[in-house]
């Protein structure tokens, strides 16, 4: 029965093959055969044959059109890893671009991490890209494979089951977005879900089920009244988005479900046009029947993503609180986002997937710093921000003023000061949102007001090549200066946290016991680390706070003994109030400038003093409530970092 089956399969990859000329055909069907003997008597977790899983994972990129090469290799992908042959002799068979194809794709031994899953994991995933900055082909058929192991799933054990279902979500649903694969994307959340997740699934399925019933009727005569109101070539359907897609954009929380934009969309397609200027007629003939929301119009046809995604985006109100997201695209801009073909994945390398995938290449291998390296600036959904001259910059999510000075030109750091979002002066580290308009600020000596680089900047920024140059140029200032750094680093951490500061700067004992508990050999190299940003701060801060917690050494002993080691004050989860001071050289716009990075953050002030300082400088006093220590690391962050601020203070 199953060599029917093998043979019926065979049969639609042949069919899905048509597009290659004769001579090509045949390769692939002669790497078929291979493959099969190769394969030969091997079972996957289902009891099927194996050749069963590369057959199928070629026949989805036949159906993307991809060349016989990357079919050869998708046929060829598992060969080499399951040990049933060599890369020598697949290169010996079917030439060097197949075997590079497919060592890109195998996985590391297993017995180099024997008992090493996630270790095994990362660098076989490192693996796969470092392959992939030469040939992206390698994802696509890693992605291929991926779809026909979540399709066969259910046959694996419960245990596997589970974990590959969580992998997917975390890993190749962003690719799949990435590659422009909306089709497979949506069938990964899917099936993984309700499998990786199955509490989340089973609440947020329900409550999904219930907004989408409240606000049917009135989406349904939105359809109906498009469907009649524009030409006959526009089409409008609700398109109904993933229950994981909601979950994950609503980051968990079941409260922002009763927004109703933020769930499903509705798209206007026009049929029989090729000409993307129809699509602004159309927004047009919307916008004078509905009231709109004019803050979320987006334009992807004049700037498109970086995975090639065009349309315009709208929101419109159907009733007092019923938003209703609406995209409207051509048929070949929807059918390009479906099921985008292969031609038009092969992008030349000065693409932003190229240089996203360059910079993680160029950085230091630590295993948790890749992954999120990995998970922010590849995996991590793009946006675009325009210069002041017009010229679109894409950047992901969440980047700052210092990630957009790094793609704009490299040199800038070195002179950045501050940027100005919209026409807003904001710190150089500021969050960034899509559409912004951002001008540099530069200095005409060197960053900062005292002609260094920031070293907060390392921890900020979003993109690899940009906290790598971050580095590079920190690491070239003499060994002092980065000692100072460090120093003024670390003061600060203690300073938020009004954790001691005198015992860690003048205690030997405790200095070399931080030191060697941070893998460092002297308490000035690990300032230096610090200093030049190679070490996170807030590691060495969380490290001291145990030595605080429980001593070990006869000094902590006795400081803890007499009281003298004051417990950090950790803000509650509520609404705190303190008190913090900042000490400035005065200037014109400086109230304005500080009291916005509070207004930015929804930051209540409760009390604002100001005292002068003679000769010209400016002590504020200022009472606020936080609710929670990240919100107020990120104003103190911003804070230090307006000109003319000299210190911030956290008081009783």
């Amino acid at each position: 029965m199953w060599y029917h089956r093998f043979l019926v399969e065979a049969s639609y990859l042949l069919a899905a093959i048509g597009y290659l000329p004769q001579p090509q055909q045949e390769q692939v069907l002669l790497a078929l055969k291979r493959a099969e003997k190769f394969h030969e008597g091997q079972q996957r977790d289902s009891g099927e044959p194996y050749i069963t899983h590369p057959l199928a994972v070629a026949e989805y990129l036949a159906r993307l059109e991809a060349s016989a090469t990357t079919l050869k290799a998708a046929l060829l992908h598992d060969v080499v890893e399951d040990s049933h042959t060599t890369l020598e002799e697949v290169e010996r068979e079917f030439g060097k671009e197949v075997a590079h194809l497919v060592d890109g794709v195998t996985k590391l031994s297993h017995l180099r991490y024997e008992g090493k899953r996630e270790q095994r994991q990362v660098a076989s995933l490192r693996k796969l890209l470092l392959t992939a900055h030469g040939d992206l082909r390698v994802i696509l058929i890693k992605l291929a494979d991926r779809w026909h192991n979540i399709e066969t799933i259910q046959g694996l054990r419960a245990d596997k089951r589970d974990r590959v279902a969580l992998e997917t979500l975390d890993i190749y649903v962003p690719f799949a977005r990435l590659a422009g694969l909306w089709d497979m994307k949506s069938r990964f959340e899917e099936v993984c879900f309700p499998i990786a997740m199955p509490n989340e699934y089973a609440l947020w399925h329900e409550k999904i089920a219930q907004v989408r019933e409240a606000v049917a009727p009135e989406r349904q005569a939105f359809i109906a009244r498009v469907n009649m109101a524009t030409k006959e070539d526009v089409h409008g359907e609700i398109q109904y988005m993933t229950d994981y897609e909601i979950y994950s954009k609503l980051q968990g929380n079941l409260h922002r479900l009763k927004d109703v934009q933020n769930v499903d969309t509705a798209l206007i397609l026009l049929l029989g046009t090729i000409q993307p200027m129809e699509c602004y007629r159309v927004l047009g003939e919307i916008h004078a029947l509905y009231p709109t929301s004019s803050l979320s119009f987006r334009d992807y046809i004049n700037a498109p993503q970086p995975n090639g995604y065009r349309a315009l985006h709208t929101t419109i109100f159907l009733g007092k609180e019923h938003r209703l997201r609406l995209r409207i695209q051509t048929n070949q801009m929807y059918e390009y986002v479906a099921k985008r073909k292969f031609s038009t994945w092969v992008p030349d390398e000065v693409t932003d997937i190229y240089r996203a995938l360059g910079s993680l290449r160029k950085a230091p291998f630590e295993e948790q710093q890749y992954l999120k390296d990995l998970r922010e600036t590849i995996l991590k959904e793009r946006m675009n921000v325009f210069t002041s001259s017009g010229d679109v910059i894409t950047l992901p999510q969440h980047a700052t003023g210092v990630d957009f000075a790094f793609r704009v030109n490299p040199d800038h750091i070195s002179y950045l000061q501050a940027i100005r979002v919209n026409g807003n002066l904001r710190e150089a580290t500021h969050i960034l949102q899509e559409g912004d308009v951002v001008e540099l600020v530069l200095a005409k000596n060197g960053a900062g007001t005292n002609g260094t680089i920031p070293t907060i900047w390392v921890d900020k920024v979003k993109s690899v090549d940009a906290r790598e140059k971050l580095r590079q140029s920190l690491g070239q200032s003499p060994f002092e200066d980065q000692v100072i750094a460090g120093s003024e680093i670390l003061n600060q951490e203690l300073q938020k946290r009004r954790l001691p500061r005198w015992w860690l700067f003048h205690l030997n004992k405790i200095q070399s016991q931080l030191a060697q508990k941070m893998g460092k050999a002297s308490f000035d190299d690990l300032l230096s680390d610090v200093g030049t940003g190679l070490l996170s701060a807030s590691k060495v801060i969380d490290e001291y706070i145990l030595m605080l917690q429980i001593p070990s050494i006869w000094t902590t002993r006795i400081l803890h003994f007499f009281h003298l080691l004051p417990r950090s004050r950790v803000l509650d989860k509520e609404a705190k109030v303190m008190d913090i001071e900042v000490y400035a050289e005065d200037r014109k716009g400086l109230i304005h400038d500080v009291t916005g990075c509070f207004a930015e953050r929804d930051i209540n002030i409760a009390k604002f003093e100001i005292f002068a300082v003679p000769p010209k400088d400016a002590l504020y006093k200022i009472r606020l409530e936080v609710k929670n220590f990240d919100t107020f690391s990120d104003l103190y962050d911003a804070l230090v970092q307006i000109p003319n601020v000299k210190q911030v203070l956290r008081k009783k």
